[in-house]
């Protein structure tokens, strides 16, 4: 006898729903500066990894999951740390069964990533004797040389913006993809009686 196959539209419905609050969160979460490795952090000052975070349901045949990530390439990384060259931050997370933990191999990070978000953020530059200094051309790339190397040989710390809203998400609709689910179970439910076919 064949499988047949259960419509679970009510449970996707509650976690469409789900699946907008996390995202909702995850961007309020890129906003907040929250304290990592000891340090108060702003994770997107410009605004693009919150306008890349996106959601997809994924529908089988009896089952359904729903994917949290990124069109940008660096998201991931924000997200779980990047290990350093010489060292690592405390809070790189595990990353899934049978990937290594992400690690810097190069001395510095690619040229102008850096340059970039120094000269959106309008950060102020400062010589060794912590006195302000001109935003040139040339102190900004020094600057930029120097922050890059520092965070390839001691690594990235992770940001857990993601996580965090799904577990901030998941004790709110909890209910509701039991609702779902129930509802769909219900409704594929057959109930047969002695000696109907």
């Amino acid at each position: 006898m064949a499988k047949e196959s259960l419509d679970l539209s009510n449970t996707a419905k509650a976690l469409d729903l789900y699946g907008k609050e996390v995202i909702k969160r995850a961007k309020r979460n890129l906003k907040i500066k929250k304290k990592i490795d000891g340090k108060w952090r702003e994770t997107d000052n410009t605004g693009k990894l919150a306008k890349s975070l996106y959601y997809k349901l994924v529908l089988g045949k009896n089952k359904i999951n729903i994917k949290f990530a990124s069109k940008e390439d660096y998201g991931y990384f924000m997200e779980k740390g990047v290990q350093g060259r010489l060292s690592t931050k405390d809070s790189v997370k595990k990353y899934p069964t049978g990937m290594t933990k992400a690690k810097f191999k190069k001395k510095n990070l690619p040229k102008g990533i850096i340059e970039g978000w120094i000269r959106t953020k309008k950060v102020r530059l400062r010589d060794k004797d912590g006195k302000f200094i001109p935003m040139t051309d040339s102190n900004i790339r020094n600057a930029s040389y120097m922050i890059g190397k520092s965070i390839a040989e001691k690594g990235l710390g992770a940001r857990s913006y993601m996580a965090d809203a799904i577990d901030e998400t998941k004790r709110r609709f909890v209910v509701a993809l039991k609702e779902g689910l129930l509802k769909d179970l219900t409704t594929g439910l057959n109930v047969i009686q002695d000696g109907d076919k």
